[in-house]
């Protein structure tokens, strides 16, 4: 028997005490409709229906004691069951669920961000020829709930009914699906999201399907007719409709941490999803890209034009470009030698992309994806025979102070937390290093990584570092770090035990890198990010290789040619490298995110980890291992034929 309440004093429907979700939807939103009603959703006993009903605005037939929910009037581009939706629409027994009146600035802040939907349309109408034509078309709204609803047919065949004379644009948000629609050479479809608000100014009278659905019309600041029977023929003031959109029943919700939160506040957040996403502007083909990292790597390349398309062949990427209009991205490591100059020829924007430099808990080569890319449209950050992306924002950009200053916050916040590129290995908490001498650390690397193979022209390996380390510091206590990857037996770079220890007082393998930064004093490195962060915790670096950021006056730099011809200040260095530079991507709601917000989510995955020199389990270790000594190199010899370079 339901949870059902005994009566409902005065008309009022009380809540059940809990709610039985039926369909994946609710499922997947458990945690947003539990923290609106206060009432469980409980799989294990019959209680209240709560059921998943798209087109709610629109009033449900009958009063049956269901929880309907909705996705609400406030959405992100990348909002669905599966990654959370910033707001939603809840209703109980016909009645709507909680929510308040809109708040003083609403309407204001939702005018100024002009958002409506899912914000997937791209900036303009798109619809030039659709609106050139004498006497201007009318425009018919195609509202996101009439579309869920599945009124769009009825709602344009009474608008051509009504008024017979009269042209037609039936365009919205989310676009106008074109089944069932009336065929009459009076009506234009765009079936393509389109930015409202700019067609608003393009149309001759503006229709809706209801008032709740003149909200964004008179945001702008103009008139609109509704021919609903049931509703009338004359549109509520801007208040009203504000309040029918924004006000009973809506709640808002935070789009990355799924916590209920002002609706004010949420327009912030979607506006700047909205402007991330709109930053594709044209569909992206990804080149190269491993199936373990499509996921993560989609979600950076989604916008207006479409989700991106992927394949390892230059000629199939161009002609797929071509075919879209779209954008190559390489990833820099697979990318076909072929393919730049194929994409000149071509007149298509290419650009390489690589992980970022807060990046995971866990390593890339044990397949865990990235949470932080860049997208490089002048070369890699990596090689500085070509002047990258990253180098022209540190040579050209003028900081200004509140770039400095953010930059000096996460700075702090990264050491303050204790974060790194990768988050693994064990504390060094039982160290016995002399306390009375200088400690200098050489983290080794992966020597056919391309940031040594083109970055450090006269030291190239492991060893050759330690000795040149050797030689710069005779009386410092040297420590020699293994690469994770090398530790792990997935890459290149290994020094046996016994000569690196002829040269270095201790091998600290499976430590973490943050712990070892800590107590050391110096850091002697070709091209590792180690430098970086080191740097970032304010210890001195010498640099053998030219890494992105030596050159700048930061650094000890002895490989020829390295310096920049600038000088930065620390936080400068940062900013172009932790804020300008790279895309972040939290990697739980797998939204795109600021560097400030994925620092919770790294800390919290670090936490969840397992306690163990690589974050990683014995038996996906095994595995990997197994994947590097037999499938890595028949894939190298593939990508050999393909024109592709080594890369992981």
């Amino acid at each position: 028997m339901a949870d059902a309440p005994p009566s409902e004093p005065r008309g009022i429907p009380v809540p059940p005490r809990s709610y039985l979700p039926l369909g994946r939807p609710l499922r997947r939103l458990r945690a947003e409709i539990e923290a609106c009603t206060g009432v469980p959703l409980r799989f294990d006993r019959p209680g209240a229906p709560a059921v998943w009903t798209p087109g709610a605005a629109f009033p449900a037939a009958g009063r049956a004691a269901t929880l309907r929910v909705a996705p609400g009037p406030l959405l992100s581009p990348y909002d669905s069951p599966a990654t959370g939706f910033t707001s939603l629409r809840l209703s109980y027994a016909g009645r709507a669920l909680g929510g308040e009146a809109p708040r003083p600035g609403l309407a204001r802040s939702l005018s100024e961000a002009r958002l409506t939907g899912f914000n997937r349309f791209p900036p303009g109408s798109g619809a030039d020829e659709a609106f050139a034509v004498e006497p201007c078309p009318s425009l018919a709204l195609i509202d996101p709930d009439l579309v869920a609803a599945r009124r769009v047919p009825a709602f344009l065949a009474r608008l051509l009914r009504t008024f017979p004379e009269e042209r037609f644009v039936a365009a919205g948000p989310d676009g106008c699906p074109l089944a069932g629609l009336p065929r009459d050479p009076r009506l234009t479809v765009l079936s393509a999201p389109a930015d409202p608000f700019a067609l608003f100014a393009r149309a001759g009278r503006i229709h809706v399907a209801s008032t709740a659905a003149a909200c964004e019309v008179h945001l702008a600041g103009l008139p609109a007719l509704c021919t609903d029977p049931a509703l009338g023929p004359i549109p509520i003031e801007a208040a009203g409709s504000l309040a029918l959109r924004y006000g009973a029943g809506v709640h808002a919700f935070d789009p990355w941490t799924r916590r209920p939160i002002p609706l004010l506040d949420a327009v912030e957040r979607v506006a700047w999803l909205r402007a991330r996403f709109r930053g594709n502007d044209r569909r992206v083909v990804l080149v190269g890209v491993s199936g373990w990292k499509r996921e993560a790597l989609d979600v950076f390349a989604d916008g207006p034009g479409g989700r991106p398309l992927h394949t390892m062949e230059a000629a199939e990427a161009v002609a797929l470009a071509r075919r879209h209009d779209g954008a190559v991205w390489a990833w820099a490591t697979r990318c076909p030698e072929a393919l730049p100059g194929l994409c000149a020829e071509a007149g298509l924007p290419f650009a390489r992309i690589e992980d970022g430099f807060l990046r995971s808990v866990g390593l890339g080569a044990s397949l865990k994806p990235g949470a932080s890319i860049v997208v490089d449209d002048r070369g890699i950050y990596y090689d500085p025979r070509v002047r990258s992306r990253l180098a022209h924002h540190l040579g050209e950009t003028a900081f200004p102070p509140e770039l400095t200053e953010r930059a000096a916050a996460l700075r702090a916040a990264i050491v303050a937390r204790r974060l790194s590129k990768y988050n693994v290995g064990v504390a060094a908490r039982d160290a016995d290093w002399p306390a009375g001498r200088r400690l200098v650390l050489v983290p080794g690397q992966v020597e056919d990584d391309a940031s040594v193979l083109t970055g450090s022209p006269e030291v190239r390996g492991n060893l050759a570092l330690l000795r040149a380390a050797r030689a710069r510091n005779p009386d410092a206590f040297l420590l020699y770090k293994p690469h994770p990857d090398v530790e792990a037996g997935f890459r290149q770079g290994a020094v046996p035990e016994a000569e690196a220890l002829a040269l270095a007082d201790r091998v600290v393998s499976g430590l973490s890198i943050v712990d070892l930064l800590d107590r050391v004093h110096h850091v002697e490195t070709m091209t590792s990010l180690a430098g970086f962060e080191a740097l970032i915790r304010g210890l001195t670096v010498a640099t053998h290789g030219r890494p992105f950021y030596a050159g700048w006056g930061l650094t000890e730099d002895l490989a020829p040619g390295a310096d920049r011809g600038r000088r930065l200040a620390l936080d400068e260095l940062v900013a172009g490298a932790l804020l300008l530079y790279p895309l972040y991507l939290d990697p739980v709601a797998m939204k795109p995110c600021t560097p400030e917000h994925l620092l919770d989510r790294l800390s919290e995955a670090r936490a969840d980890a397992p306690a163990n020199a690589l974050a990683l389990r014995a038996l996906p270790h095994a595995v990997m291992r197994a994947r590097y000594a037999l499938l890595n190199p028949i894939l190298r010899r593939l990508r050999a034929r393909r024109g592709v370079g080594p890369g992981r």
